[in-house]
């Protein structure tokens, strides 16, 4: 009976929220008796998976609130740079998206608009869903920049190795931290430990 609506939401990726599911020809009315039928489970107000999909905590949370970007030890754990596991998600947003609620599983870090989409890449998570996140630069940059968020034996650990790599590009970290005005520090930071 509702085969072509699960269809639509294996499609993609066994999920959909009630908004892209409303551009796909799927009410709202439809939703609930499908929830009600079992066809499909209700995970969050406004989002629906089916059997197929693979819990994800990382895509869910920026479902949620597109307007963040997973960053430090976040972002350092999606990057593979460190195997840590972290046990709040950071997360950056800017100043004026009120997220307070969400304080007790993330730590939220904010900054002006202009500067959310610096060095903003998507990236997979561990069951391949994408998420956003920050490169490899910006977040040495944040690191440096903000040395109370990450335990600086973790920070001077991952930094020195990050910089050893061949694909680390330094031009571009110090052209992030001019854009972030923190250039001086950042240059004084790597001299120190070069």
């Amino acid at each position: 009976m509702y085969e072509k609506y699960i269809q639509i939401i294996n499609d993609n990726g066994g999920i959909i929220t009630s908004k892209n599911a409303n551009k796909n020809g799927i009410s709202r009315t439809i939703l609930s008796k499908m929830v009600k039928n079992k066809s499909i489970k209700r995970i969050d107000y406004g989002i629906y998976v089916t059997d197929e999909f693979i819990y994800d905590e990382l895509f869910i949370f920026q479902m949620k609130h597109p307007n963040t970007v997973y960053s430090f030890n976040t972002a350092l754990y999606l990057l593979n740079k460190t195997e840590r596991t972290p046990e709040k998600f950071d997360i950056t947003t800017t100043r004026n998206n009120s997220l307070g609620y969400c304080k007790d599983i993330v730590n939220i870090h904010r900054v002006n608009n202009g500067m959310i989409e610096i060095g903003k890449i998507k990236i997979s998570t561990n069951t391949g869903k994408e998420v956003f996140a920050y490169n490899i630069e910006r977040t040495v940059v944040d690191i440096i920049s903000n040395r109370n968020v990450i335990e600086i034996e973790l920070a001077n650990k991952v930094i020195r190795k990050c910089i050893k790599e061949k694909d680390f590009n330094v031009n571009l970290m110090f052209e992030y931290a001019k854009k972030i005005k923190v250039y001086d520090k950042v240059k004084n930071y790597m001299e120190a430990i070069i």
